[in-house]
């Protein structure tokens, strides 16, 4: 049992998860255990696992994604032509590895586009700010992963995550993860995205 094995069955079984957890909690008010008459939201920032340096703007993710699709062709054609097996399935690995790079560089690719049409709309109401702010950059190992300020002061790849709980019994109901966009503000110092 790792890590992989309950992320997959996560995945695998979410609406059945969902359903049990819904359920529990369901029970646990009717039978007065619990009152959701009262909640409260809070807001937690996770370290993303992309490190700083995976952070790339427009013209670097587009050379990036070509060197991956040429390494992937390359891979493919050598796994194709190599006679020998043993060899091949390590080449093989290979070129899995070269897809799901291609796969996340094209998903930095489009998380760029977001990111540049966030900053348009924002350029036509407060353009003064957004000509401060660096050009975006997306990440190539977790596109959707956002440079936060956290709490130690220091800027770090992150999710916000939001959490709806029941103070006085201190369940949790929901848990979801924001992706915070391109500038935007939730009235909270530092809570703010930095354009790097």
């Amino acid at each position: 049992m790792n890590y992989h094995s309950l992320s997959n069955f996560r995945i695998a079984h979410m609406a059945v998860l969902e359903r049990l957890l819904a359920r529990g909690v369901a029970s646990m008010v009717d039978a007065g255990l619990v009152s959701l008459d009262t909640l409260a939201q809070d807001g937690l920032r996770v370290r993303a696992s992309a490190g700083a340096s995976s952070f790339r703007r427009r013209p670097r993710l587009g050379e990036l994604h070509a060197a991956a699709q040429a390494r992937v062709e390359r891979l493919r054609a050598e796994v194709e032509t190599d006679p020998t097996a043993g060899d091949r399935v390590r080449r093989a690995a290979k070129e899995r590895g070269a897809r799901e790079r291609e796969a996340r560089i094209a998903a930095a690719q489009e998380r760029m586009k977001e990111l540049e049409a966030e900053r348009e709309r924002r350029e036509k109401t407060n353009k003064k700010e957004v000509a401060k702010q660096k050009e975006p950059r997306a990440s190539t190992t977790d596109a959707d992963a956002r440079v936060m300020k956290m709490a130690d002061g220091g800027w770090r790849p992150a999710y916000n995550m939001q959490i709806i709980s029941t103070p006085e019994h201190q369940l949790i109901v929901a848990v979801d993860i924001e992706y915070q966009r391109f500038g935007s503000r939730s009235g909270k110092a530092g809570d703010r995205d930095r354009a790097r």
